[in-house]
């Protein structure tokens, strides 16, 4: 579910661009100047560059309210179904001792991945929408969820796919051998799958608590507060530049090609197995038909005799 909240959150950005004011025309008719901006980040590490040396945007900007209100109800609609149904599933499978074995486990581990997501990302997007601001902007808390907001996100992502990726091993070990397949209690391998999904995906989204810090822009007297990705390094600078690579190959195309092997290798099984029973199932029907003709030539042997 995380990846659908991500992908809809996206989709409605665009739509609330595309239906907002241009900016880019505005600037282009205006013939005053803009007064110099004064930059400051939330961070001890110098961003070298010099101050009034950005171009910003002429007027502050300002989201459509068709798109804010649309886009708020959705955000509350998603809160409320991904709470009671991910919570409502986590507790089935807590409680029902039956439930308890290695593709439920790993079901449960992709529902609280998400319900994490869901609890801490949402209210900070319907937070910005409604204020148009960032939470707690001039406070070290402030700091604190700019660089814990991209963070759960990727986590997030990265805890579904694998997850996903987990599920259609899985689901072939089941078909290739149905020695693995075991009724109730979570196998050591399922454990320890899950664990190094959870790990993995933290760690991957580390680079992200990182370059995303609170940068202060002083426009016309009024001090905004925005959070944004800055690279302070030389290897976030290669991490900026290989990032939309980087999600696109390991967030997509890696799950896509592992699902689409194991359940292309599941099927091809359950196939040939499907094959196997059929030359059973003739085997046996040419044996029935082979003792019909015995019999027939018995009793029409024995009639000609009589």
């Amino acid at each position: 579910m995380g990846s659908v909240i991500l992908r809809v959150i996206v989709l409605l950005a665009f739509t609330g661009l595309a239906i907002s004011k241009n900016a880019g025309e505005y600037f282009h008719n205006r013939t005053d100047t803009l007064a110099d901006f004064t930059m400051n980040r939330n961070s001890s590490q110098p961003s070298g560059r010099p101050n009034g040396s950005m171009i910003m945007c002429p007027e502050r900007f300002k989201i459509n309210y068709v798109f804010k209100y649309i886009n708020t109800t959705l955000s509350c609609a998603i809160f409320i179904i991904g709470m009671i149904g991910n919570a409502t599933l986590l507790r089935i499978i807590y409680q029902n001792k039956c439930m308890r074995n290695g593709p439920n486990a790993l079901i449960a581990s992709l529902a609280l991945g998400d319900l994490i997501y869901i609890v801490i990302s949402i209210p900070i997007i319907v937070f910005k929408l409604l204020t148009e601001r960032w939470p707690f902007a001039e406070s070290p808390v402030g700091l604190f969820l700019c660089k814990l907001f991209p963070f759960i996100q990727k986590a997030s992502v990265g805890i579904t796919v694998l997850n996903l990726c987990a599920l259609s091993v899985d689901r072939y070990r089941a078909v290739a051998s149905w020695s693995r397949v075991q009724g109730n209690g979570i196998p050591l391998i399922t454990a320890i799958e899950i664990i190094s999904i959870w790990v993995l995906s933290f760690i991957l989204a580390i680079p992200e608590a990182i370059g995303f810090v609170m940068i202060s822009a002083n426009y016309r007297g009024e001090q905004l507060h925005v959070c944004m990705f800055e690279a302070t390094s030389p290897f976030m600078e290669f991490y900026k530049d290989a990032k939309d690579w980087w999600l696109f190959g390991f967030y997509f195309c890696v799950p896509l090609a592992c699902t689409g092997v194991f359940y292309t290798l599941m099927t091809c099984e359950m196939l040939h197995q499907r094959k196997g029973s059929l030359r059973i199932a003739l085997s046996e029907h040419l044996k029935q038909v082979k003792l019909h003709y015995i019999l027939w030539e018995m009793i029409d042997y024995w009639h000609y005799d009589v």
